[in-house]
């Protein structure tokens, strides 16, 4: 990891209240957008993705009368068509709920033949787009690079989900993180102190996956909504055992961690660290590890054990970077450089000799883009909760942006994970 600058988002998908809008030329409808700074990525939500969500309320119809009608005729007219009125608008434009089973085209279809009748439509469902409101968020490119802005118009993140970011612990008092932490575990003390993070790297890493969005603080983890557990297995100097590490594992999978990113590793393997990955995946886990940063095609583990996702890391340009390794074991890539996240509060061993601000700052390395790839994981699991840890990682694989040589390579694996095209 070295130390630099840069990072985007966008960020939805909350209804707008209903608008009882006759859908015709005298109300044109206007594009929604709430406060809040103009994103360098293009904010459209004309995509995709929110194609296949729901683009008109189901069962209700809006209605325009030639006449305004009495209170007699209205009681009549939904009688007939099996309509119940919700609302009206200053306008005079009314909005029925359907009272029956009977399919709306074919309500429409009546409606239209009816002489009182100038105009009959569904009630179009909009949506809002916006910015978070979190300071930096402009600055975190990252995310912008792969699409997140279109994912979150699919999902925020779900709180039942939790990542474990198996690491030097968490700042336990970060208030961008605060909201999000769930019991962690220190592997080191045994338990007897908190997982509280006395390096810097494992506050770094909790804040790329799930650091609180739209909270007017900071910046907007990848799955805003998901919780974070802090296992901490490594030093103040960022040191640690795959021994001490299987255990993290195993304490995680046992008190409920749904995804697992560990940004650490080494040029051996082990065989009670490949049991608890294993034992991780027999819970339904899956594994997102950092593949390192020796400019390398040597194995590193765990990244190299199978089935875990081994992230390598990309540039802002989707170049692969200077630093990360590559090789058959590399998984995929993610932004992994300038990346912007959460730093302890407090004066920890980067801020004191690594030159590190506190609170917040950039950082390189496979260690950051991992836990892009953990929180994007989180958000499929909140999608697609049933999916198994096989299914997850071949869904990466195949919805991946391709780079470099066309299909699977040693420098990007199976390509940049698209966060949209991974949810959906």
């Amino acid at each position: 990891m070295k130390k630099t600058t840069l990072k985007t988002l966008q960020k939805t998908a909350s209804l707008l209240s209903v608008l009882a809008l006759a859908a015709c030329s005298r109300y044109p409808v206007a594009t929604l957008s709430a406060p809040g700074r103009a994103l360098p990525v293009n904010p459209s939500r004309v995509n995709s993705a929110s194609a296949r969500l729901p683009q008109t309320v189901p069962g209700q119809v809006v209605v325009n009368f030639k006449t305004r009608p009495s209170a007699t005729l209205i009681q009549q007219f939904s009688q007939a068509h099996g309509l119940r009125l919700l609302k009206s608008s200053p306008m005079g434009d009314m909005l029925f709920q359907q009272t029956t089973q009977v399919a709306t085209a074919q309500v429409m279809g009546r409606l239209k033949q009816d002489p009182y009748i100038s105009y009959a439509g569904p009630n179009p469902i909009y949506r809002h787009n916006f910015t978070v409101n979190d300071p930096r968020s402009a600055e975190q490119k990252g995310l912008g690079i792969i699409g997140m802005g279109k994912a979150w118009d699919i999902s925020l993140g779900d709180p039942r989900v939790v990542i474990a970011v198996i690491d030097s612990g968490a700042d336990l008092d970060h208030p961008d993180l605060k909201p999000n932490l769930v019991q962690g575990y220190n592997v080191i003390s045994q338990g007897a102190t908190p997982p509280q993070d006395d390096n810097g790297h494992g506050t770094h890493a909790s804040g790329i996956a799930a650091a609180a969005a739209d909270n007017r603080e900071g910046v907007a983890g990848t799955c805003p909504r998901c919780k974070l557990m802090p296992v901490k297995a490594l030093d103040a100097e960022g040191a640690g055992n795959a021994f001490d590490v299987a255990i993290g594992i195993v304490w995680a999978v046992d008190h409920g961690a749904q995804v697992i990113n560990m940004s650490l590793g080494g040029p051996q393997s082990d065989p009670t660290l490949e049991r608890a990955v294993r034992y991780a995946f027999s819970r339904n886990v899956p594994v997102i590890v950092a593949a390192g940063n020796e400019t390398t095609s040597e194995l590193r583990y765990p990244a190299a054990i199978a089935g875990v996702i081994s992230v390598g890391a990309v540039d802002n340009n989707r170049q692969l970077a200077s630093f990360s390794n590559f090789g058959s074991w590399v998984t995929l890539v993610a932004p992994g450089v300038q990346i912007l996240s959460t730093m302890p509060t407090k004066s920890v061993f980067m801020t004191e000799n690594e030159g590190y601000n506190t609170r917040y700052d950039f950082m390189d390395g496979t260690s950051m883009a991992a836990p892009i790839v953990a929180g994007l994981v989180g958000l499929m699991r909140s999608r697609h909760p049933n999916l198994t840890p096989a299914q997850i990682k071949s869904r990466l694989e195949g919805t991946t942006i391709d780079l470099g040589t066309p299909g699977f390579d040693t420098n990007f694996g199976h390509g940049m994970i698209n966060a949209p095209r991974a949810l959906l």
